[in-house]
């Protein structure tokens, strides 16, 4: 089997190929909207950027290709860190997060199952002081608006 046809596959504690399915958007969005109040998720083309005293995330989905979607989500993250620069001093590195059941390292970005997604984006230690989370939580929508109004970052 080639990694095409191995995708959304693992082994069972048997070693037998069982079959997992790629997270849909739906799904992802309904996981990351019900996140805990303190943080701010919006969502930015086909991805959604949530915001919190653990860190900012760009999180997109891994449906069909994760290859392509982790590169297309580390690239993102990159841009969309580099346009917030030009209004606040201070922007944390922006953790890129595809949501798949490929399994498979070597992705330019976390690579996680949908069930661990808000274990991902919530446990950890404080990383953004509470003046800074402010100041992103008050110019992050414009900056993604603004994004969106130029016609994206491509």
């Amino acid at each position: 089997m080639n990694r095409a046809e191995t995708q959304g596959r693992c082994r069972g504690t048997d070693n037998r190929v069982v079959l997992r399915s790629t997270p849909s958007a739906p799904e992802v969005h309904a996981r990351v909207m019900t996140l805990p109040e303190e943080y701010l998720v919006r969502r930015f083309n086909d991805h959604w950027v949530v915001l919190g005293p653990t860190g900012l995330f760009l999180v997109g989905k891994g449906e069909g290709q994760p290859d392509l979607a982790a590169a297309r989500t580390a690239v993102t993250a990159h841009r969309l860190r580099n346009r917030l620069a030009e209004v606040v001093e201070f922007v944390p590195f922006i953790d890129p997060v595809v949501v798949t059941s490929d399994s498979e390292s070597g992705h330019p970005c976390a690579m996680v199952e949908l069930d661990l997604l808000e274990g991902l984006l919530t446990s950890g230690p404080e990383v953004i002081p509470e003046g800074e989370l402010q100041l992103l939580r008050h110019h992050l929508p414009a900056v993604i608006t603004e994004i969106e109004v130029d016609g994206g970052l491509d």
